[in-house]
């Protein structure tokens, strides 16, 4: 039986160039980086999802010119909502974390906690 997959986005806007933007995302999604799970700060940790969800943590982002100098960082994100639905995470949950995570960025970015 195959698989049904669901992507879920989110966009933010940063007030910093793209190519900026880029080098920052870079940065905080490098092994190690601010933006990857550092265990206790974290929700869910990753060891404890099981291996549908695990697998479904990667995506695809873009960096688009944004108002002013700022840049638009969409986020894609492709998952199987069965999984989910089977952890008990509900309904919004991929949408929510990936929301969360780019608003993160989004800090990181401008020089704010992140």
């Amino acid at each position: 039986m195959a698989t049904t997959m669901t992507t879920a986005e989110s966009t933010v806007t940063v007030g910093i160039p793209p190519e900026e933007a880029h080098k920052k995302w870079l940065e905080w999604t490098s092994k190690g980086g601010p933006g990857m799970p550092r265990g206790d700060s974290e929700e869910v940790k990753t060891g404890q999802l099981p291996s549908e969800l695990q697998n479904a943590e990667s995506g695809t982002s873009y960096f688009e010119p944004g108002p002013g100098n700022g840049t638009k960082v969409r986020m894609q994100l492709r998952y199987n909502p069965d999984a989910v639905e089977k952890e008990g995470l509900g309904p919004n949950w991929v949408e929510q974390r990936i929301n969360l995570y780019v608003t993160r960025f989004k800090n990181f970015a401008e020089g704010r906690p992140a």
